[in-house]
Formats: structure tokens, sequence, C-alpha cells
């Protein structure tokens, strides 16, 4: 233990100031005096990761707290649930289209659409996985910029009234080192999807068919066509957009393409996630720019606005992961950089974006 302790306490007063340092708990703890924390930390992680310890930093009663912990070993990953939940997010996904794609209300509008039906099928298979892949993808991207390990996406399957799945998540093997790491990890996913829903939509939408809007309600009334249900807001503007630039006249409404419904899968799941609320990408937005108790509040307000708008359900989900906390970054002294700060502006507009609104589009 002493020799542990004199070797730990070389490593550290290369990279660190110590005012004082005791053994607290059979964990040693020193108090620091450094203000450019960020680097120091990173370069100390790296040195005492390779002999088994990571170090965390906090902010304890306006003292840096550096602590030495001993590192957990990533266990091995089990690609069996991996590959099971995506089958079966393949087989609900896969349903979802065939309910759409078969509907007897596509082949009154376009007489030539059952014969190329399978491919309409594929298409809007295909579409739900490029969005939720780009989304996955972009959590990925971050990991390895920052060298963090994560396993492969866990794709959960979903009933066909939101496309046959509910999204997808990749859990964290190795530690989030500071608040620019935690930042990057929760922006980049959603942000991903946001684009790839936005391509999405539009090609969805130029594929959608423009009926009169009798036709529509005869089929509404027949019950083979409903509203699509929760519209968000960038859904509806380039709807609108659509019929602009086509000069539709006001009787008119989009009949959407099951492609277009994927667009629209992907910018609720881009909503959902953007909600500042715990684990989610959007919690760990809010984690790295509010801190700890900035979180928790920007949390409850999340989730008293979705009470508000009639999101019970979804409110309740939100309240049990905040519930869960949230263990914020190694370093959780050192500031958000200035640049990711500036992008912080990107979440509430993705979520604003992608909030859903009272919907005049037919499917």
């Amino acid at each position: 233990m002493e020799s542990f302790i004199i070797e730990v306490n070389e490593i550290v007063r290369r990279h660190f100031t110590i005012s004082e340092w005791k053994v607290q708990y059979g964990v040693l703890t020193y108090i620091v005096k450094d203000e450019d924390t960020k680097d120091r930390f990173l370069k100390l992680y790296s040195e005492l990761y390779e002999k088994g310890y990571v170090p965390t930093l906090k902010s304890e009663d306006g003292k840096k707290i550096l602590r030495i912990l001993k590192r957990r070993e990533i266990p091995k990953h089990n690609l069996l649930w991996n590959l099971v939940l995506l089958i079966a997010t393949i087989a609900t996904v896969t349903f979802a289209g065939y309910l759409f794609t078969t509907s007897s209300v596509y082949e009154i509008v376009d007489p030539v659409f059952s014969k190329y039906r399978v491919l309409h099928l594929l298409a809007y298979v295909l579409s739900i996985f490029f969005v939720l892949g780009i989304h996955e993808l972009g959590h990925k991207i971050a990991c390895v910029r920052h060298n963090l390990k994560s396993t492969p996406p866990y794709f959960i399957p979903g009933p066909p009234t939101i496309g046959g799945s509910f999204g997808a998540l990749m859990i964290q093997q190795t530690p989030i080192l500071n608040r620019d790491q935690l930042f990057d990890l929760g922006l980049f996913g959603p942000l991903s999807g946001f684009a790839a829903s936005i391509i999405i939509t539009l090609s969805g939408l130029s594929l959608s068919y423009i009926i009169p809007e009798e036709l529509a309600n005869i089929l509404k009334e027949q019950g083979a066509v409903a509203e699509l249900p929760l519209e968000p807001l960038l859904f509806t503007l380039i709807r609108m957009g659509l019929l602009s630039s086509l000069q539709v006249q006001p009787n008119y409404v989009v009949l959407i393409h099951p492609i277009a419904f994927a667009g629209w899968v992907g910018m609720l799941v881009t909503f959902l996630n953007t909600l500042p609320v715990g684990q989610l990408d959007g919690g760990h937005v809010a984690r790295a720019f509010f801190g700890r108790k900035g979180h928790a509040t920007a949390s409850l307000l999340a989730i008293a606005i979705m009470i508000v708008t009639g999101f019970v359900a979804m409110a309740i989900l939100a309240l049990l992961i905040f519930l869960r906390g949230h263990p914020g970054p190694l370093d959780d002294v050192s500031s958000l950089s200035r640049t990711r700060k500036i992008l912080f502006l990107t979440l509430p507009l993705m979520c604003g974006l992608c909030f859903t609104s009272i919907s005049f589009v037919v499917f």
C-alpha cells in the first residue's frame, strides 16, 4: 500500500499542484489548486489507466477534489442480444411497412403501386434503418473521436403505429472523461439522425400523392386513411413547402408515401432524444452545459412540458429515466469549450423543429 501511495503521488504531482492529500475511506484523495484542469486531467487519466486506475475530479465546497479509484475491467460483450434484437426490429419494421404498402388507398390514387409493392416495402424498411443507423453512427463517431469504447447498437422493436421501432441505444463500456466528450456523445447522434430524417422526409414527400380534400374525407369516413398523428413542425414546414412549390390549391392535401412516414418516425425519435432528461441524448448535452444542478432543473422542466402538452406516458418514462440520475463525466470541474457552448443552441432548435403539432396530412 505504501509503495502504491508513493507511486501515485509522484504521478499526480507531475500533472497537478497539490495543496493537501489524504487516504479517505481507502481512497487516495487530493485537493488540487490548478485552474487549467482539462488537459492536466486527460494526461493523468492516460497514465493512471495503464496502471489499472482512474481519477475523478469534482468540485466540493469550493475545492477541487481529485480521487484515484480502481479501474473496472471491460466485460466481454456478447453479440447475441444485439443480433436477436436486430432481427426482431427488422421483423416489426417490415410488418409496419407491410401494413402501409398493402393499404388499398394507394391503388386508388396510383394504379401501378401494387406492381411495385415489394420495392415500396423494401424502401420503407431501408429508410427506417437509414435514419436509426445514421443516428447511432453519430454516437459511434463521437466515441471513436474521443477513444471511448461502447457496445454495438441494440435496436428496439416497436409497434406499427410508430413505424416498428423505438430506436436504438449503445452502452458505454469506458467512462466519459470530461464535459466536452459528454457533449459530443449526446449531440452527434441526434444531429446525425436529424439530418437523415430531413433527407428521408424530402424523398418521401416527393413520392407522395396530392389528392382532393373531398376524396381524403371520403377515404377517412371509410376507414381507409387517417390523419397522421403528432406531426413535427419541421415535417409540416416541408409539406407546406412542397404544396407551395407545386402551386397546389388549398382544397388539396398530401397522401404520404411510406418513406415519408419513415421521415416522421425519425423526427419523433429526434424530438424524444433531444429532451434534456436524465441520460437521454439531450440529457447528456444538458448535463455537460448546465452541470449537475442545472441538468436536474432542465429535466424536471422538460417533464412538466410533456405533461402539459399531453404526452403523459412519455412524461412517466422520462421521470423514471430522470430518477436514475446522471453520473456526469470523470472530470466534472473543467468547463465546456466555447465552441460547444455555441453549438448547444442546436439542441433546442432540433427539439423545437421536431416537436409535434396538429396535423392535416393523411396516410
